[in-house]
């Protein structure tokens, strides 16, 4: 290895060295109700995905969410999912009024035991049309659209085939199919008698007795 050649991979790392570090705190990734979101019904409860598990620590990982009146509304402490460590969510009090609601967090990262902090709001509003929910970019979804789809949208079954019309007898009495005989059959007939007494002509005379 030629003198110098470490120096650069050394370099690399420690100039990545703040990146990992702020990477590394559990900072906000997604909520339900999402961030800045419309809901048409009130919410049981606030749920929060962060980007890094949570270490546990008593008062470090917290959740409170206080209503339009600014009186919290949370019910007891926030909850870690025992499944999921970078999930968190805290219990709401009922009945809810519409308006405006500011939820605020703080996490404790288990992977170095940073701190992070943050905050968020959503609008209760039971006449809202379509509940708007917003999950973060990497799980932002369009709204479904309540509008009836156009004419041209809309697809047309195909129209029923045209029916055929009754059979009708006609009126009066049927015609008699006309016979035509064979070719040369009625030639034949008219010359059978002709025959028959020309065969009468030659017979022997003793035999006409």
């Amino acid at each position: 290895m030629r003198r110098g050649s470490w120096a650069v991979p050394l370099t690399v790392g420690l100039s990545l060295l703040p990146l990992s570090a702020a990477l590394a705190h559990a900072d906000y990734l997604r909520s339900r109700p999402g961030a800045g979101a419309n809901v048409a019904e009130a919410p049981e409860r606030v749920d929060i995905w962060f980007t890094q598990e949570l270490f546990r620590r008593a008062g470090e990982n917290w959740i409170e969410v206080v209503g339009p009146d600014g009186v919290p509304v949370q019910e007891g402490e926030a909850e870690i999912d025992d499944d999921d460590r970078a999930h968190m969510w805290v219990d709401l009090q009922a009945p809810f009024s519409p308006g405006d609601y500011r939820v605020t967090w703080r996490t404790l990262s288990a992977a170095d035991g940073d701190t992070e902090e943050g905050e968020f709001t959503f609008r209760f509003d039971p006449q809202v049309a379509v509940t708007s929910t917003p999950m973060g970019e990497e799980f932002a979804s369009s709204p479904p659209s309540s509008a009836p789809p156009t004419a041209s949208q809309a697809t047309l079954p195909p129209p029923p085939p045209p029916e055929a019309p009754p059979l009708v007898p006609p009126e009066g009495p049927l015609p008699t199919p006309t016979v035509i005989p064979p070719e040369g059959g009625g030639c034949a007939l008219g010359l059978m008698p002709l025959i028959g007494l020309m065969g009468l002509r030659c017979l022997p005379r003793k035999a006409r007795r």
